[in-house]
C-alpha cells in the first residue's frame, strides 16, 4: 500500500468499525486492497443487503445467499467473526419460490445470536393478492430470537396464530405490517404480550384487523410512535404508567385514550378531533410535560387552545398554512378548525419557543424567564413592502417578552426594512431584543446598510446580529 495510506495503519478493530456502517458488497471489495484486509470483512458485525428495483432481485438473493455461505465457513477459522445486526432491505415482489431463502436467511441470525434485525420489502406496484405479494415472517424468528434486542419490519405479513417471545426486545417498528387472514383480531396485542422488556414501540401505517378497541398494556414501554393507524373505526387505549414520549401523527385525537402520568415529551402532527376537545384533555392530563410540540392540529370548534403546566420548557408550534395551489382546493370548515390562539399561563420553567407560520397568530406566554426563540415566518408575497412589515411588527408586539435569542427566517428582508412612514407611525424601540439570527431566503447584500439602521431603530437594545451565518456584529 501508499505510503501515505493512514486508513491501513489503523487497528483491525477501528477498521472493522468504519466498515460496519458500509453496504455488506462494498466491504467485500475491501478484500482486494492488500494480503492484510483479505479477511478482514469477515470480522464486520453489521451485515446490509439491499437492492435498488425489481431487475436487481435475483442478483440479490443470489449474493446474499452466497455470502452468508462463506460467512459461515469463515467462522469455523476466524475468532472475531460474530454478527451482531443482520439488515436485508428489498425492492419488488417477494416471489413464494425465494421465501424459504429469507427464511434460512434469518434462521442463521438467529443462530447466531444476532441482536438487531431490519426487514424491508418494498413493493413496486400494488398487488392483486396481498396474501401472496407479502412476505410472512417464519416461526422460528418470532419463537427463537431470544437475544434480539431491536426489530424492524416494513411492508411484510404477521402470522399471529404463532405464539411469540421476544424476552430481550428493546426496540420493536412495524411499519405497513399486515396480519394473515388466520390471525386472530388481536394479532398485535398478541404480538407485544411476547416483549416484556419492550421500551420503544413504533407503530406506522399498520394494517389493524380490529374494529373495537386495541388495548396497549406496558409497564417497560417509555417511548410510543403511533403514525397514520389505517382504520377510522379503531379505538386505541394505551395504559404505560412509565411512558415518557409520545408521537401521534396522523390519528383521530378522538379515538386515543392515554393513561400515563410520566409523560415529559409530546409530539402531535397533523392530528384533529372531531366531537370534543381530546387536545386540550390530552395535554392537561399530563402535568409533568417537558416539551410539546404540536403541528398542523386541528381542534374541535374552537381556534383557542390553552396550556398550563409547571413543567414545561419548551413549546414548538406550526400552524397549519397553505401554497396558492392547496388554498383553491381545502374546504371552507377546514379553516374554522385552525389553532390561532394560543395561551401558556402558569409555565415558569418555559425557556424555549418555536413558531412556523404565519403572522396571523395570537400567542400568550406568562414566564419569569428569558426566553429563546425560533420563528419562520410566512410572508404573502403579494402584499407590498410596508403591510408586510407591519404585519412582522404587529406579530412580534404580541409576544414583546424578554427574548435571549431570537432566531428568525424570512423570504425577504423587506418584511423588516421599515420606511420612515412606518417609523413615523410607531415609537422606538418597539422590542428588546439582545441576540438576532437572521434567515433571508431571497437576500441582497446591498440593502445590509438600511436593513442594519432599521433593526436597530427597531430594536436599539440589540447587542450581536448575524445575517445567513455572517456575523455583522
Amino acid at each position: 500500500m501508499a505510503n501515505d495510506d493512514k486508513i491501513s495503519k489503523l487497528p483491525d478493530a477501528l477498521i472493522t468499525h468504519i466498515l460496519s456502517f458500509l453496504p455488506t458488497e462494498e466491504v467485500v471489495r475491501t478484500c482486494i486492497l492488500s494480503k492484510r484486509w483479505k479477511f478482514i470483512w469477515y470480522s464486520v458485525p453489521t451485515l446490509l443487503f439491499y437492492n435498488t428495483n425489481d431487475d436487481d432481485l435475483e442478483k440479490l438473493y443470489n449474493y446474499v445467499n452466497k455470502y452468508l455461505k462463506h460467512r459461515k465457513t469463515g467462522m469455523k477459522f476466524i475468532a472475531d467473526s460474530g454478527i451482531t445486526s443482520f439488515v436485508l432491505r428489498m425492492t419488488g415482489e417477494c416471489e413464494r419460490s425465494k421465501t424459504r431463502l429469507i427464511d434460512k436467511w434469518l434462521a442463521f441470525a438467529v443462530e447466531k445470536k444476532i441482536k438487531k434485525i431490519e426487514l424491508s420489502i418494498n413493493l413496486d406496484l400494488i398487488p392483486i393478492d396481498w396474501n401472496s405479494a407479502y412476505y410472512c415472517i417464519p416461526k422460528i424468528l418470532l419463537e427463537n430470537a431470544k437475544y434480539l434486542t431491536i426489530l424492524d419490519l416494513s411492508g411484510i405479513m404477521l402470522d399471529s396464530s404463532y405464539s411469540f417471545s421476544f424476552p430481550s426486545l428493546k426496540t420493536l417498528s412495524l411499519e405497513s405490517v399486515w396480519h394473515s387472514d388466520n390471525s386472530d383480531s388481536e394479532g398485535v396485542v398478541k404480538f407485544l404480550l411476547g416483549c416484556p422488556s419492550l421500551e420503544k414501540l413504533r407503530l406506522f401505517d399498520h394494517q389493524f384487523l380490529n374494529d373495537g378497541k386495541f388495548r396497549l398494556q406496558s409497564l417497560s414501554l417509555k417511548f410510543l410512535e403511533l403514525t397514520c393507524l389505517d382504520n377510522p373505526k379503531l379505538n386505541v387505549q394505551v395504559e404505560a404508567i412509565n411512558l415518557e414520549s409520545l408521537v401521534l401523527y396522523g390519528v383521530a385525537l378522538n379515538k386515543i385514550n392515554i393513561s400515563c402520568k410520566k409523560l415529559r415529551n409530546l409530539s402531535i402532527e397533523d392530528c384533529a378531533e372531531d366531537k370534543q376537545s381530546s387536545l386540550q384533555v390530552l395535554i392537561s392530563n399530563n402535568p409533568l410535560l417537558e416539551n410539546l410540540t404540536l403541528r398542523r392540529c386541528h381542534i374541535y370548534n374552537s381556534k383557542h387552545l390553552n396550556i398550563s403546566s409547571q413543567h414545561l420548557k419548551s413549546f414548538e408550534f406550526e400552524q397549519r398554512w397553505y401554497d396558492e395551489d392547496e388554498d383553491e382546493d381545502k374546504d371552507e370548515d377546514e379553516d374554522e378548525m385552525i389553532i390561532s390562539d394560543v395561551t401558556i399561563e402558569s409555565a415558569p420553567n418555559l425557556a424555549s419557543f418555536s413558531y412556523d407560520g404565519v403572522t396571523d397568530f395570537d400567542i400568550s406566554i406568562e414566564s419569569s424567564n428569558l426566553l429563546n426563540g425560533k420563528f419562520h415566518i410566512f410572508e404573502d408575497q403579494e402584499l407590498d413592502c410596508d403591510t408586510r412589515s407591519t404585519n412582522m411588527i404587529n406579530f412580534f408586539s404580541k409576544i414583546n417578552y424578554s427574548w435571549n435569542i431570537i432566531s428568525l427566517q424570512v423570504h425577504t428582508d423587506k418584511a423588516l426594512i421599515l420606511s420612515e412612514k412606518l417609523k413615523n407611525m410607531y415609537d422606538s424601540p418597539l422590542f428588546k431584543w439582545k441576540h438576532l439570527k437572521l434567515v433571508i431566503t431571497e437576500y441582497d447584500p446591498e440593502s445590509l446598510s438600511e436593513l442594519k439602521n432599521s433593526l436597530s431603530w427597531i430594536s436599539p437594545s440589540l447587542e450581536t446580529l448575524s445575517i445567513n451565518g455572517d456575523v455583522i456584529f
